[in-house]
């Protein structure tokens, strides 16, 4: 593996912070954390039309149980797969999960953009859950070449590619009046499992091998994989408890968010899918500056300060849609007239679901760029996949009920009781995260003290 060894990850207090290009030039001088940037990167893009999902399925006639249901059975097909992928990414070629990790993917935009039965949408999204026994490897794969003195910003320049999902927008915006939503949505899928295919391609080709310890003999398999991953839970239990308990209730709150939030925003606040896409377009235009700059702080001034100044923002979106139906605009009519009169959609800007939708949608990223920062400072290397499909099963786990929950308030009660839950969820993690933080700041740790210990 190329790469200095991954020691000094507390660094003493009176040692030089080195500059933004000394950083940078220390990140991008690992091949491996290059190539794997770029093909993530343009996933990452692509990713961007992952927003439009639910009003998709709107589309094809699902109604909000259907949804919400089909959503948690996949979900919960995740946990299981990130289980067991923890323990597959600590025994086999990490390289071939990175590969495996982008091919399943891909193979799961072109079922999903050539097909719109219910049968086949559904296997499309469980091949996109099952991946997760793949991916536990693969992003263990980059963590183990990251730069460790420079993990908060190697951390958010690997999830700042998500700003490239500002073409795929623009493109959509330009193809949706011509061809309508529903298929501009799928010619966009297809192309993306297209472009997925050629970067499994390039990862099989130029990634390095990385073979891991294999599994110990004379001990049968079930045992092997029990005995790894209550080990992993025992780690991640031990080094962030408090994390843990933050991550279950904010994974809930989430995916209650994120089941209704656009749907609730087209069909009740009368959004059009072209005001939709032009919120998309903003919150990917402004994520990279602020996720560099987050990654940098959490890097120089401790996770405490970086979570609080994100988190604080969370119960006020959900507060926002809650007025929304009261108070649907920020600015006069005469401004939102000059908006629309210039661009179509274009007064989205203006009303208060867009503020809502782009912060939340912005501190989402940020927040778990934050957590994983925390979590790659902290866990021991040799474990990095099984503590790292820990830390993801329990966010699955407790995202799971989400959807099904939010379909039942969607169906049964009034809609906007779902965003009251979210506010009441946000307010309890942030008084939490005010009273206690997250873990200890990395500068109050013993410079001695390893990250496993």
């Amino acid at each position: 593996m190329d790469g200095e060894p991954l020691e000094h990850d507390y660094p003493a207090p009176e040692e030089e912070k080195p500059s933004w290009r000394q950083s940078l030039r220390d990140i991008f001088s690992w091949r491996n954390y290059t190539v794997y940037l770029l093909t993530a990167w343009t996933f990452n893009a692509m990713a961007a039309l992952w927003s439009f999902f639910n009003l998709y399925l709107r589309t094809l006639q699902w109604d909000f149980m259907t949804i919400g249901t089909t959503l948690s059975v996949v979900a919960m097909v995740s946990v299981f797969a990130r289980l067991i992928g923890g323990y597959v990414g600590d025994v086999v070629d990490r390289k071939k999960l990175a590969v495996v990790a982008m091919l399943l993917t891909a193979v799961y935009f072109l079922i999903i953009g050539l097909f719109t039965d219910f049968s086949f949408v559904f296997i499309g999204l469980i091949i996109l859950g099952i991946n997760d026994i793949a991916k536990s490897g693969s992003s263990a794969y980059i963590m183990d070449n990251i730069p460790s003195k420079h993990s908060g910003l190697s951390i958010s320049l690997f999830t700042a590619g998500n700003s490239l999902g500002t073409v795929t927008i623009l493109v959509f915006l330009i193809i949706e009046p011509i061809l309508g939503f529903a298929e501009t949505f799928r010619h966009l899928y297809v192309l993306t499992g297209i472009l997925l295919l050629i970067c499994a391609a390039a990862r099989a080709y130029y990634l390095d091998p990385s073979p891991q310890k294999g599994r110990a003999e004379g001990t049968p398999l079930w045992k092997d994989f029990v005995t790894e991953n209550h080990q992993a839970i025992e780690t991640l239990v031990r080094i962030m408890p408090g994390v843990l308990v933050v991550v279950i209730i904010d994974a809930l709150s989430d995916s209650l968010f994120h089941f209704g939030a656009l749907i609730y925003t087209y069909e009740i606040l009368g959004v059009s899918y072209r005001g939709i896409a032009i919120m998309m377009f903003v919150y990917l235009a402004i994520m990279t500056p602020l996720l560099l700059k987050t990654g940098r702080m959490s890097d120089m001034k401790g996770a405490r300060r970086a979570a609080l100044i994100v988190y604080i923002f969370m119960p006020i979106c959900a507060g926002l849609l809650l007025v929304a139906p009261i108070l649907p605009q920020w600015a006069p009519d005469w401004l939102i007239g000059e908006a629309e009169a210039s661009m179509e959609g274009l007064g989205v800007i203006f009303t208060t679901p867009f503020l809502a939708i782009v912060i939340k949608t912005v501190n989402d990223v940020l927040w778990y760029t934050i957590l994983l920062t925390l979590i790659r400072k902290r866990i021991p290397r040799k474990d990095t996949a099984k503590i790292l499909a820990m830390f993801w099963a329990v966010v699955y786990l407790c995202q799971s009920i989400g959807p099904l929950i939010g379909g039942i308030i969607f169906t049964y009660f009034e809609q906007s009781y779902l965003f009251v839950v979210v506010f009441g969820l946000n307010f309890l993690i942030l008084g939490a995260l005010a009273k206690n933080g997250l873990v200890r700041d990395e500068a109050d740790v013993p410079e001695s003290q390893s990250p496993g210990e």
